[in-house]
């Protein structure tokens, strides 16, 4: 597995970073639509947790097949990894503690032919990327980065495989629960999930957190009310993409009014 992943910047199309999609694949399908995705020239960026707990988590390996789908490993991904061996079978004490905890029952009725390819697939995800652009490079994490750490630390901890550093960008929740607004030097912006952000996604610093609960709007539809799927324009407005979920998905294209600004009035630290 890269344990980082750097993407060049798109000359020819849109790059988009989706939140945490949790097997909710026909409001993915409705999002790119809603933005006309075009897969000759635009891309999409996962933060990671492809499946569990929605109804076509199955799907992802669809999603991972194409060549404009880039995805970060999530802790539900890393959950799998751990409860199933290399031939697909499972541990079956960890398969049932997870089935009951983790909406990961829909893997027992896979067969091991499908469980193994998942497994090679989800052993190719980083742990994060980062993606240039016209304004500047901006990163992705599923989670979060250390507290106090700035993003070229984060990344060097993540490549020597330091445990704190990989725990925390699978599964840390310290930001948005203490609704820290520091800023990460070192990058632009980075987009993450993980933690529900219902209403909106999270603004937090330079850091925004796209998870605003897609999998409960489809299992709940209008009961989960400031829930649904949001997918941003990597470059667009911050005040565009923490607005209102008012629908299943949240779809962001806008642009920066001032695109000769940069995202943030301080100047990120040179790499």
């Amino acid at each position: 597995m890269p344990a980082v992943l750097k993407l060049p910047k798109n000359t020819k199309g849109r790059d988009f970073v989706v939140g945490d999609i949790h097997g909710a694949y026909d409001l993915l399908d409705k999002a790119l639509e809603e933005v006309n995705f075009d897969p000759a020239k635009d891309r999409l960026i996962s933060v990671g947790d492809l499946i569990d707990r929605g109804k076509d988590s199955r799907r992802c390996l669809e999603y991972l097949e194409q060549p404009w789908f880039y995805a970060l490993r999530g802790n539900h991904e890393d959950i799998f990894m751990d409860m199933c061996y290399k031939d697909g079978r499972l541990n079956i004490a960890k398969a049932n503690f997870n089935a009951r905890r983790n909406g990961a029952s829909w893997l027992k009725k896979e067969n091991a032919e499908f469980r193994k390819k998942m497994k090679a697939a989800f052993e190719k995800l980083p742990l994060a990327m980062e993606v240039e652009t016209d304004r500047g490079t901006v990163g992705f994490v599923h989670a979060e980065v250390p507290e106090n750490m700035d993003w070229q630390t984060f990344l060097k901890q993540l490549k020597a495989g330091d445990p704190e550093t990989v725990e925390t960008a699978l599964w840390g929740r310290r930001r948005a629960e203490e609704s820290d607004n520091s800023e990460i030097d070192g990058i632009d912006r980075v987009f993450s999930g993980h933690t529900v952000s219902e209403g909106h996604a999270l603004k937090l610093g330079n850091c925004f957190n796209l998870d605003t609960g897609a999998v409960y709007r489809e299992k709940y539809g209008e009961e989960a009310e400031g829930c649904g799927m949001t997918i941003a324009d990597i470059k667009a407005a911050g005040r565009a993409i923490t607005k209102p979920v008012s629908k299943p998905v949240n779809a962001v294209t806008r642009l920066p009014s001032h695109p000769d600004k940069p995202f943030f009035k301080r100047k990120p630290k040179s790499f």
